[in-house]
C-alpha cells in the first residue's frame, strides 16, 4: 500500500539533507518550539556553530514549499507564519546568556536532541533566530518583498535533482518507505534494523501514513520520518540524487544566500581554497604595500549560459572554471547557479563574486564573468 506523504513534508527532508551537507546541525524536532505566547510547530531546524566573534549562534528556522500552483495568498501566509513564529521566538531570550555550547568529540545529532529532543515550555538558549523559506518553482514577488523587509530569506532550489524533477523522486520516496518491511514486520534497512528500540516507533508511522495524510502526524513523528528518510537515501536506488545533494551548496552573492551545484568532490573544493590561501600569503610578502595588484584569492569562473527557471525572478546561472592559474583539483569543476534577479543590478552583471563556505575560517570565493553573447539581454531583467 502506497503512503500518503505531502511533497512539502518530503522536500522540508531534502533541505534538511542539504544544510547537513554544508556545515549546519539539522534535523527536524521531537517537539514544538516554546515562544513568549504559544508553542510553534517547526519543520526543520539548523544551527550555526561557527560563530565569530561578538556574534551569538545562528538557529535557522525553515519552512519548505515544493513545486506546486502559484498562489499569491499561500505564499504570504507561509512568510507571515514564519514572521510570528520568529517574533514569538526572540521574545524568549533570557536576559541571562544560555548559548549554545559547542562540545568537540561529541555527535551532532546527539547535541541537537539535547537542544530540541526533551520536552520544553518555552525556549531558553540566547541565540539569533533567522527565517528561511526554501522554495521549488515561481513564488510570489509580493510574499518575496515582504519576507526581505523582514529579513527573512528566500532560497530558491534547482527544478531537477540528478537530471529528473522533484515529482519525480517524491514518488520513488514513497514507493520506497511502503516496502521497507518484509510480510513478518521486520525491517529490510540495515540503519533502522539496528534500532529495535524504535520499532514501534516506526511502525507507527507506517501505519499512519497508510491511513491518513502527513497533518495527523506529531513532531515526533515527523522526527522519526525524518530518520527513515535519511537511511532511504543510502540505498542504492536513491544514491544519485543522495550524490546530487552532496554536490549542492549554500554561497553568498551580495550577503544573500543562493544555490550553487558543482560537478567535484568536496575535498577538491577544500584543497583548492587551501591552495590558493597559500599561494595568496606567499605572495603577498613579495609585493609592495603601495602597490596595487589584484588579489589571488579567488577562482575565475565563465558564465556559459542563463536560463529562465519556473520562477520567472530566478535564473540559471551555467558555468565552468577559467583554467588559467586553477589549482589542479577543480580543472573541471562546472555546475549551475540559481539567482534572484534582484540580487544582481545592471553593473554586476558584468562580473560578481560568490562566496562559498567550506569550513569554519574558510571559503571558496568565486569571480564570475560571462563569456561573450552569454547573457542576451532579453533573459535577464535587472533593477
Amino acid at each position: 500500500m502506497s503512503l500518503n506523504i505531502p511533497g512539502d513534508k518530503l522536500f522540508e527532508y531534502l533541505v534538511a539533507y542539504i544544510l547537513r551537507n554544508n556545515g549546519y546541525i539539522a534535523g527536524v524536532p521531537r517537539r514544538r518550539l516554546g515562544g513568549r505566547g504559544t508553542q510553534h510547530e517547526v519543520g526543520v531546524i539548523g544551527i550555526d556553530l561557527n560563530n565569530s566573534p561578538f556574534c551569538l549562534n545562528t538557529v535557522l528556522l525553515v519552512s519548505a514549499r515544493g513545486p506546486v500552483t502559484p498562489n499569491n495568498i499561500f505564499d504570504m501566509q507561509l512568510v507571515r507564519n514564519l514572521k510570528g513564529t520568529l517574533l514569538d521566538l526572540e521574545q524568549t531570550l533570557p536576559s541571562r546568556r544560555e548559548l549554545i555550547r559547542d562540545l568537540l568529540d561529541n555527535n551532532r545529532g546527539d547535541l541537537f536532541h539535547r537542544i530540541y529532543g526533551g520536552k520544553k515550555i518555552r525556549e531558553t538558549l540566547t541565540v539569533n533566530y533567522v527565517g528561511g523559506i526554501f522554495v521549488s518553482g515561481e513564488f510570489s514577488y509580493q510574499a518575496w518583498e515582504y519576507a526581505n523587509a523582514h529579513g527573512i530569506y528566500i532560497v530558491h532550489l534547482p527544478d531537477f535533482f540528478a537530471g529528473n524533477p522533484i515529482g519525480y523522486w517524491h514518488h520513488k520516496i514513497c514507493c520506497a518507505m511502503s516496502n521497507i518491511m518484509d510480510e513478518q514486520g521486520n525491517f529490510i534497512l540495515s540503519g533502522l534494523a539496528k534500532k529495535t528500540k524504535k520499532f514501534a516507533d516506526f511502525q507507527e508511522i507506517i501505519n499512519l501514513l497508510q491511513a491518513s495524510p502527513e497533518s495527523q502526524l506529531k513532531p515526533e513523528h515527523s522526527h522519526d520520518l525524518f530518520t527513515i528518510f535519511n537511511e532511504l537515501l543510502r540505498t542504492e536506488i536513491m544514491i544519485p540524487m543522495a550524490r546530487h545533494m552532496q554536490r549542492t551548496a549554500l554561497a553568498t552573492i551580495n550577503g544573500y544566500p543562493v544555490i550553487i551545484e558543482y560537478n567535484v568532490g568536496y575535498k577538491a573544493l577544500l584543497d583548492a581554497a587551501l591552495t590558493i590561501y597559500e599561494r595568496k600569503i606567499r605572495t603577498i610578502k613579495s609585493v609592495v604595500p603601495a602597490t596595487t595588484y589584484k588579489p589571488l584569492d579567488v577562482v575565475h569562473l565563465k558564465i556559459i549560459s542563463v536560463t529562465p527557471t519556473k520562477d520567472t525572478q530566478v535564473c540559471k546561472f551555467t558555468y565552468k572554471v577559467d583554467k588559467e592559474s586553477v589549482p589542479t583539483s577543480i580543472q573541471n569543476l562546472s555546475g549551475a547557479v540559481y539567482i534572484p534577479n534582484t540580487v544582481l543590478d545592471k553593473r554586476s552583471m558584468k562580473k560578481f563574486r560568490l562566496k562559498m563556505p567550506l569550513k569554519a575560517g574558510l571559503s571558496l570565493v568565486c569571480e564570475f564573468a560571462p563569456q561573450a553573447d552569454a547573457i542576451p539581454s532579453s533573459t535577464l531583467t535587472v533593477s
